[in-house]
């Protein structure tokens, strides 16, 4: 009798997922461009946190990672019996129903080679449905950073911002997870809609990323990352600082502290400074 034929199991991602509340990190920090001459109005963006107390949350679509939120489900997977029929299932209670689907769901509980051929565009079909569904916003523990600084904080002439994490919004920031391998999705996994939104490739991990995960709509209203439009509203006191970049121009310094001292005045603008000896940032 020939031996049976065994399948790999994708391993248990979702026991992985940890947040910055129960790792109590004390503070969470956004880099973003800040050019007083921006088409993008970037001082009227800070003004708009500032004044309404909201962040804007981005479509995954912008995304500079071409994998990041595109998840893709490997047909590879529905070689087991078992996990094809599974799949089938979950596939067949997202439809509606009606007669002509009826014969589509039972085609793709009988064969897998049915079943098979539709992922590609399942795949693609999905990842669409993520950029409508969700708003993210990205952040990391390292105010620090040379490299994200000058990815994301317009070669140093940007800003960061600082944002306390305990007990409030950010808190529910979801650490990413770095993976040398692309992770195996499965349809059937319950856990697959947000793990697809948290794993990256470890050529990222400099970032030290975590997320705001944020539905643009739900059934359910209490969800504390519920997004008003493009936005998260956040609380009146979890922005604490404004860190300008090191080579960041005087007009900008200036037009910062302006609108601080018009719109919070309790928030506290910083800075980065270059160490003298050192390949290192120090916030002052």
């Amino acid at each position: 009798m020939p031996p049976s034929k065994t399948y790999p199991t994708p391993a248990p991602i979702s026991s992985a997922v940890q947040f910055a509340g129960s790792l109590k990190i004390p503070q969470l920090y956004h880099y973003q461009d800040f050019d007083l001459n921006s088409s993008d109005d970037h001082a009227g963006r800070l003004i708009d946190i500032l004044q309404n107390n909201r962040i804007y949350c981005s479509n995954p679509a912008s995304f500079n990672d071409p994998w990041d939120c595109k998840p893709f489900f490997d047909r590879a997977l529905l070689d087991d019996p078992a996990r094809a029929r599974a799949t089938a299932e979950a596939l067949i209670s997202t439809s509606v129903g009606g007669p002509e689907l009826a014969r589509t769901d039972a085609r793709l509980l009988r064969s897998s080679t049915f079943l098979k051929s539709v992922f590609p565009q399942f795949s693609a079909t999905f990842a669409d449905f993520i950029t409508k569904r969700w708003g993210v916003y990205c952040l990391t523990p390292d105010p620090c950073s040379t490299l994200m600084w000058s990815h994301y904080g317009r070669n140093h002439k940007g800003i960061c911002l600082e944002f306390a994490a305990h007990d409030n919004k950010f808190s529910h920031a979801t650490q990413i997870l770095y993976q040398k391998d692309y992770p195996p999705f499965l349809l059937n996994d319950p856990s697959t809609t947000n793990i697809m939104l948290i794993v990256k490739s470890d050529e990222w991990t400099y970032e030290k990323e975590f997320r705001l995960i944020c539905p643009r709509f739900s059934d359910v209203r209490s969800l504390p990352l519920m997004m008003d439009g493009n936005y998260l509203r956040i609380g009146p006191n979890d922005l604490t600082s404004i860190i300008l970049g090191c080579q960041i121009d005087d007009d900008s310094v200036k037009a910062i502290e302006e609108m601080v001292s018009v719109h919070t005045p309790k928030v506290k603008v910083r800075r980065a400074v270059r160490a003298p000896n050192r390949y290192r940032l120090v916030i002052e």
